[in-house]
């Protein structure tokens, strides 16, 4: 038979279709493998374990509104480890639970247990720490005023600071009753460059203080507010009149009057200040005195937009007289004072009764009439008679204590 012949025939047609069967069957099935097997591989390394670890806030289970606790850390670190799918979804959702009940416990210190909850069964966890120590407290909750302060010498030379506000003027807070008393204020503290000349605005985080300024474990809420500090150039100048203020009761059984030849001193500070202000308030303080005494009291400004007052001091001479009209000095001491002179109780007059305010209203307006000139003689502002006027204040030291004390916010 001839090879045209047998390539012809019909066994050789069906050995060429046999042999295709064979190598399309062997293709398929490798195709197939090679998919399970990636498929495999996948499977494989979602089920394969891995660690990860997550921070978060512990939530503890007690009774709100009789209790405060204190001592919650503001996160723990989870760790985890399982599937690493089930790690993955864990740790991208966070949606699962730090949790310890104090539910049954007393008020005082406790060290508790903490636990997750939330997480599939797969997963183990574990905190750190796996304690922690807190205390349970009766709750107090009161309201306060919010006090700015800030560092007035950072203000450049020249410059002044007007009165700084804050955008909540009360915060409520909320603590262990025993720190609620001791809660002597809530301060926002502002932070200034050195050599300020411009105002300053900028959100500040509120701290509870108390009377030593020490920072108490309390939640205030809003727990930020936003603090404006306004700095002005204080070039301006004016003339006001000394108004002398009793300070402290005295002796028993005495009787005050003050005296100083300045009539006037000269403020320097903004315009907007000094247009409020049309005396100085001077205190002279009369505690421990028995008799005539002359003493030198130093004048330094603490109020806003004020910077420097001209004289440093006056000179101030202190009479002192029995309630029987006797003077303590063998001689007749009635004093016509040269300048204001007000009690501590705020009436005006030349003699004050220790721990005794009830001088004539009608004597202390005639007296507290007095002219304020600028310092070339002539009226610094243009204010209306009709208008409220504020006075100043200013702290006062005697002879013996010789150092300034700096305005500190």
């Amino acid at each position: 038979m001839k090879i045209a012949q047998i390539f012809n025939s019909k066994i050789a047609y069906s050995l060429i279709a046999l042999l295709l069967t064979v190598f399309l069957f062997v293709y398929v099935n490798s195709e197939h493998l090679s998919g399970n097997d990636d498929q495999s591989q996948i499977s494989t390394s979602l089920m394969k374990n891995t660690r990860a670890s997550v921070k978060k806030v512990p939530k503890l289970n007690y009774d709100t509104d009789k209790y405060y606790v204190s001592g919650i850390p503001q996160n723990v670190k989870v760790s985890l480890n399982g599937p690493s799918a089930l790690v993955k979804a864990a740790e991208n959702t966070e949606n699962f639970e730090v949790t310890a009940d104090l539910n049954g416990l007393k008020p005082g210190t406790h060290t508790v247990k903490l636990k997750t909850s939330g997480l599939s069964s797969e997963i183990s966890a574990r905190t750190e720490p796996e304690k922690i120590k807190i205390k349970i407290s009766k709750k107090g909750q009161a309201s306060f005023p919010v006090q700015v302060r800030y560092d007035s010498s950072k203000i450049a030379k020249g410059y002044a600071a007007g009165v700084a506000n804050a955008s909540r003027q009360t915060v409520k807070v909320t603590g262990a009753q025993s720190d609620i008393k001791k809660v002597e204020s809530i301060v926002a503290d502002v932070s200034l460059s050195d050599d300020s000349k411009k105002s300053v605005s900028k959100n500040v985080l509120l701290r509870a203080i108390d009377s030593d300024g020490k920072q108490l474990d309390v939640t205030i809420s809003p727990s930020t507010t936003k603090v404006k500090v306004p700095i002005y150039l204080a070039s301006s100048h004016k003339k006001v009149s000394v108004n002398l203020v009793s300070r402290g009761s005295g002796v028993d059984g005495k009787k005050y009057s003050f005296s100083t030849d300045t009539k006037t001193v000269t403020l320097t500070g903004t315009k907007e200040a000094l247009k409020k202000i049309d005396k100085l308030d001077v205190p002279v303080d009369l505690s421990g005195i028995n008799s005539d005494e002359d003493r030198t009291i130093s004048l330094v400004s603490d109020r806003s937009g004020i910077t420097s007052v001209s004289p440093e001091s006056l000179q101030v001479h202190i009479s002192v007289k029995n309630n029987d009209g006797n003077s303590d000095s063998g001689k007749d001491n009635s004093v016509s004072s040269s300048a204001n002179v007000t009690t501590s109780g705020g009436n005006t007059g030349t003699e004050q009764p220790a721990g005794d305010s009830s001088t004539d209203q009608n004597e202390s307006d005639n007296t507290a009439s007095q002219q304020t000139e600028s310092s070339d003689g002539s009226s610094s502002f243009s204010e209306d008679s009709s208008e409220e006027s504020d006075s100043a204040s200013f702290s006062t030291q005697s002879s013996s204590e010789s150092q300034k004390t700096n305005n500190a916010a």
